[in-house]
């Protein structure tokens, strides 16, 4: 195949995609607002709590809504620090996806000011004057300065990583340069060591701390396993959506997708195996505070979530993803690309709201219509930033890789 024989627009975002941008960022919007009167009006939360669960619940959609352009900059940066053919015509879509991270940053902003605001405790217990316990042990680490420091070299770090990559793509569009190319893979090395350390921080930061009183050192690769299930989930469905529109048919086959459903299997396995970790180090050590996290999760009404997520995010799909054939139909992967957007939304609320709230059908309507709208939001800082933009890297020397590429019979 050759790509150079189609036509520029074949590669393009379709026009009507690009007009609903603002509409669903803004629709979004109203939707996280009409969450909150949802909190509110339900007196979801116990002891005027309704600010705080409405909070956590904003906490949850937003690290929902960032792990998509934290999976996306690994793809981008495992893809060149492997020197990965296969994936050369997909990659753009992974750079896309990364560079909503600046965007997306400006959604944390309110999980800031929820520091300063009387009693700064809203997500936080740990944000007080006088902390006790374990808590006031980790006060050093733990406090409103540092943590935002924190938060800002976080962003900072990805934000330079991301931008850099992609506008080095952009340009080799128009270049060809095999430089650009050979800059990326020389970097992608360190790159991924940054990731690897502020990615592991920021999980622990924004959602571990939740609980100041746990800790567990594989929680960030917990996050990121997740980040990874979810990221290729989006990936498929966009491009099938894409080639129903009538774009990108030369540039992504049955054999990428196979690929990339394989490759969601395997972050199925990993995610599981990873939490399975922490619950075993946890379980047969039985230290109070060690355990007190899982107790929180396994009573109440809490333990039916808990266990369902087992089932959702582990079981049905591992068997339901098993298949070859699966893995090649468009049908079956719509179907479970689907269920993963929606599970993995599941395990972020399971790291963040049991603490909070009991687990009632109030408190999860008005945390799924806001978690609805953060994800409006995200396609709208999506499309926003791939308007007229090749969805391809066209100038990439291994694209023929990828336009020529399929997967062996065994």
């Amino acid at each position: 195949m050759d790509i150079a024989e189609s036509k520029p627009e074949d590669y393009l975002l379709p026009a009507r995609w690009q007009a609903l941008a603002l509409p669903l960022a803004a629709v979004g919007v109203v939707l996280v607002i009409i969450s909150w009167g949802v909190f509110y009006a339900s007196n979801a939360g116990e002891d005027g709590q309704q600010f705080a669960v409405f909070c956590r619940s904003y906490l949850a959609n937003f690290m929902y809504i960032l792990s998509f352009g934290i999976g996306g900059m690994f793809l981008t940066l495992i893809s060149f620090l492997t020197r990965a053919g296969w994936s050369a015509s997909i990659r753009r879509m992974a750079e896309l996806l990364s560079v909503t991270i600046p965007w997306v940053a400006l959604l944390f902003i309110p999980i800031l000011l929820t520091l300063v605001l009387p009693g700064g405790v809203a997500i936080y217990e740990w944000n007080t004057a006088k902390p006790e316990g374990l808590i006031a042990g980790k006060s050093g680490y733990l406090n409103m300065m540092f943590f935002t420091i924190r938060s800002l070299l976080y962003f900072g770090i990805w934000s330079m990583i991301t931008l850099w990559y992609y506008r080095l793509s952009v340009r080799q569009d128009e270049t060809k340069d095999i430089e650009s190319t050979l800059a990326r893979q020389k970097w992608s090395g360190p790159a991924v060591m940054l990731f690897a350390l502020t990615v592991s921080f920021a999980a622990w930061d924004w959602i571990m701390s939740v609980d100041a009183d746990w800790y567990s050192t594989i929680f960030g690769v917990y996050y990121f396993s997740g980040s990874m299930f979810g990221v290729f989930a989006f990936m498929i469905i966009a491009f099938m959506m894409l080639q129903k529109a009538g774009k990108l048919r030369k540039s992504v086959n049955i054999e990428h997708y196979h690929d990339m459903a394989k490759f969601q299997f395997g972050f199925i396995m990993f995610w599981s195996y990873i939490a399975f970790s922490q619950l075993l180090l946890y379980w047969y050590g039985n230290i109070p505070e060690e355990t007190v996290w899982y107790r929180f999760r396994w009573e109440n009404d809490w333990y039916i979530f808990s266990y369902a997520l087992i089932a959702l995010h582990f079981a049905i799909p591992l068997l339901g993803m098993l298949s070859r054939h699966v893995r090649r139909n468009y049908f079956g992967l719509t179907f479970w690309m689907t269920w993963a957007l929606i599970v993995h939304w599941m395990d972020l609320t399971f790291l963040v709201m049991p603490t909070i709230s009991s687990f009632n059908a109030p408190m999860m309507i008005g945390h799924a219509v806001g978690g609805l709208g953060m994800f409006m939001i995200f396609l709208g800082i999506v499309l926003l930033r791939s308007s007229n933009v090749s969805l391809v890297a066209k100038g990439d020397p291994r694209l023929h890789e990828a336009l020529s590429y399929a997967n062996p019979l065994l």
